[in-house]
């Protein structure tokens, strides 16, 4: 009994000083420091020399010290040599004789004892003086090849060790009924400290909003949530309007899903009501003609988003509208992830359940914000007239996009001081403006005091949120991000597992939605800063893809959307670093190809 405990007492303690539970390539990258210091035939200074290189690498100082033991008295002086005889190939001069500086060197390791520290740092300096330039500089450059593709091929070899090691221990804990170790699991009273008081002050808030002066105000945001809630209140409203529909998705598929909302497009286009639908060439591939022929009789003006016809260039196939827009009579407007296809609808209509997160606004100036993004796809898309894209001449398509300028926008809100729902629309455009969004999402996150909480469907940040999102766990924010475990594509989920290991060992949490896709674009942080949208934090959202968000500054609001993050993040899986690195070999190599197409996804 007394032997197992001190067993595993010095397990405890070993693990500890070691950083077992390091991520793999903190391992890697004091493993691959200590071979660089170990290349240094500096006897007394190799250890200190190796904990430096782990410091500036951000690599496990502790690992990085038993390289060291490889590089002794007997071997040091072979290696030395060696050093010398590559760098004496690559010396621009001509080098000192071999036999000399075999001698040189051997002064030199030799000038060092650890009885007499202080007088062999003196005597080692000495003798490597003495051996002058000629030696000094092909050792030199020898050494630095030598540390270099040592360091280079001991990093993959080390991630491999590791990896295979734990992915052992994964499946002998499983043998022996063991569950996977999991973190404690996110609840409402650790997100939520001292967040509901200070959210009442409007200068709590507008702390989070990167231009609070471009605020307006809505009557009512209500949030929706799937198919299930939003399709049947976005049929209702196209069946009550009275004046204009205004319809624009990426994907309008000529589903079950589809023909219902063509039907209320119809049936609104003959009551008299003018109705426009954009859709996106590549989202809507495969549309069948008389789906759209009999939308056009009707009276249902159509509009295609970059079709795919010759004359188009060759950079439109990879520009495309990925917003999602309803307005209905100028006053009710809904945005959002939903698409119009039976994947966003509920089971029981027939549909695949897809969770997806939209939202309803009340208020004329945020419908005619929402309108003007959807006037910027009108005026650049492509009519339809019943059999094949209607091509405008240049002067019709500038005339069309001094008219959409010419369009007045809503007047900034000013201060957030009056009631109703504060809100801000934004949206990006093809050639300027890419980063708006991402520069709101980071300014929230860089503010959070408490908790960060995203539901994204291809999270695949830069560097930029990534780091931001590491400095907020380190001044103490709860950061929790969803994503789906299946996606559609399956190459947009594969390539974001790369970034698991750098988010796991900076604190950020992950947790996998299991199938069916979990399709929404949505944050909240601290109770005081919400977003709704079709913005994806990836690669095309950023550089190729129409987006539209809607940030909203309102407690109640944020308050829904917490919790209803929280109910999704208790249906995931959290992501364990244990379980991400004993992932097997084909998968971490898929995921590895697959990231190196993100600027594509």
């Amino acid at each position: 009994m007394v032997t197992r405990r001190a067993r595993i007492t010095l397990r405890r303690i070993g693990r500890k000083i070691l950083h077992e539970d390091d991520p793999a390539p903190r391992i890697a990258r004091g493993v691959a420091a200590g071979f660089f210091a170990a290349a240094f035939p500096l006897p007394g200074f190799q250890i200190a020399l190796s904990v430096l290189c782990a410091a500036i690498v951000k690599g496990n100082k502790a690992i990085s010290i038993f390289p060291q033991f490889l590089v002794n008295a007997v071997t040091m002086l072979p290696l030395a040599f060696a050093e010398f005889r590559i760098g004496e190939f690559l010396w621009p001069a001509r080098a000192a004789k071999a036999e000399a500086t075999m001698e040189a060197l051997k002064e030199v390791v030799e000038a060092w004892t650890w009885a007499s520290p202080f007088e062999s740092t003196g005597a080692f300096f000495a003798a490597l003086g003495r051996m002058g330039v000629d030696a000094v500089g092909p050792l030199l450059i020898g050494v630095l090849v030598v540390g270099t593709a040592a360091a280079a091929l001991a990093y993959p070899l080390t991630i491999i060790g590791v990896w295979t090691w734990r992915a052992r221990k994964h499946a002998q804990r499983i043998a022996r009924g063991l569950p996977p170790r999991k973190r404690r699991p996110l609840s409402l009273p650790e997100i939520a400290r001292e967040v509901s008081e200070l959210a009442e002050h409007k200068a709590f808030i507008a702390a989070y909003t990167l231009h609070p002066e471009q605020f307006i105000n809505a009557e009512s945001a209500k949030l929706l949530i799937d198919g299930r809630g939003a399709f049947p209140e976005m049929l209702a409203a196209i069946d009550a309007a009275k004046e204009t529909v205004d319809l624009e998705s990426y994907i309008f598929a000529a589903d079950a899903t589809g023909q219902r909302f063509a039907n209320a497009l119809m049936r609104a286009a003959a009551r008299g009501v003018r109705v426009r639908l954009i859709y996106d060439a590549i989202g809507s591939l495969g549309m069948p003609q008389d789906f759209i022929d009999g939308m056009l009789a009707a009276g249902v003006e159509i509009a295609v988003y970059h079709p795919l016809v010759f004359y188009r260039p060759w950079w439109a196939i990879n520009r495309r509208d990925h917003k999602k827009i309803l307005i209905v009579d100028r006053t009710g407007s809904f945005t959002g992830g939903l698409n119009i296809a039976d994947e966003y609808a509920s089971r029981e209509n027939g549909g695949k359940g897809w969770r997806d997160t939209h939202m309803r606004i009340e208020g004329q100036r945020p419908a005619a914000a929402l309108g003007g993004l959807f006037a910027y796809s009108w005026e650049r898309s492509l009519r339809l007239t019943g059999g094949a894209p209607k091509r405008r001449s240049i002067r019709e398509f500038v005339s069309g996009l001094l008219r959409a300028s010419d369009r007045p926008l809503p007047e900034p809100a000013g201060a957030l001081s009056k009631g109703g729902v504060w809100l801000q629309v934004i949206g990006n455009r093809e050639f300027t403006e890419r980063r708006k969004i991402r520069a709101t999402y980071l300014h929230a996150i860089r503010n959070a005091k408490h908790y960060i909480l995203i539901e994204n469907a291809f999270f695949l940040p830069d560097r930029g949120i990534r780091r931001a999102l590491a400095h907020a766990v380190s001044r103490g924010v709860k950061v929790a991000v969803a994503v789906s475990k299946v996606s559609e594509p399956k190459i947009g989920a594969v390539a974001g597992r790369v970034l698991y290991s750098e988010l796991l060992e900076t604190g950020i949490r992950i947790y996998e939605w299991p199938e069916p896709m979990l399709h929404a674009k949505t944050a909240v942080i601290d109770d005081a800063w919400a977003v709704v949208g079709s913005y994806n934090i990836n690669q095309r959202s950023l550089f190729h893809d129409l987006e539209d968000v809607v940030v909203i500054a309102d407690t109640s609001f944020a308050r829904s959307l917490r919790d209803q993050t929280l109910a999704d993040l208790a249906r995931c899986h959290e992501v364990t670093q244990e379980e991400h690195e004993s992932r097997p070999w084909p998968q971490m190599l898929a995921e590895s190809a697959a990231y190196m197409m993100r600027y594509w996804l």
